[in-house]
């Protein structure tokens, strides 16, 4: 009793519906790729664009950043300029409390410059993430 069964090499139906599934399986990825493909260059431009953005911010608060160290340098310079002036003790103390209260009311602008920059960054990061940012993809 030798019972021999079809392959579906051996059977036509099945080969034919076999190529059929491919053609649709190319035609499908196909498609999909040409779609991803415009898709793809929105996101870029947009990715670039949102980059951009950021890049942009974070080279405004370096150089604002830049700009307060250098007046605290100016600031520390002019300390021993004013002591040595200073001909007596007391002249010495008020020239130091001068530049103390100076110097502290640049740390309190520092705190308050960081919590803002701070809110810059988190914006602008957020907008790189959101479709209905300026970057969104047009």
């Amino acid at each position: 009793m030798s019972e021999t069964f079809a392959t579906s090499s051996d059977n036509p139906r099945a080969k034919r519906a076999s190529a059929r599934d491919t053609a649709e399986q190319v035609k499908a990825v196909s498609t999909a790729g040409a779609t991803l493909a415009g898709f793809g260059t929105q996101s870029i431009k947009a990715a670039l664009r949102r980059q951009t953005e950021m890049l942009d911010v974070l080279h405004d608060i370096g150089r604002d950043w830049f700009a307060r160290v250098t007046s605290e340098a100016e600031l520390a310079l002019k300390l021993p300029n004013k002591l040595s002036a200073a001909h007596t003790v007391p002249d010495a103390l008020s020239a130091y409390n001068e530049w103390l209260n100076e110097w502290m009311t640049m740390c309190n602008e520092d705190g308050r410059r960081l919590i803002a920059d701070s809110q810059r960054i988190m914006d602008t990061g957020a907008n790189c993430f959101t479709a209905g940012g300026r970057g969104a993809a047009t």
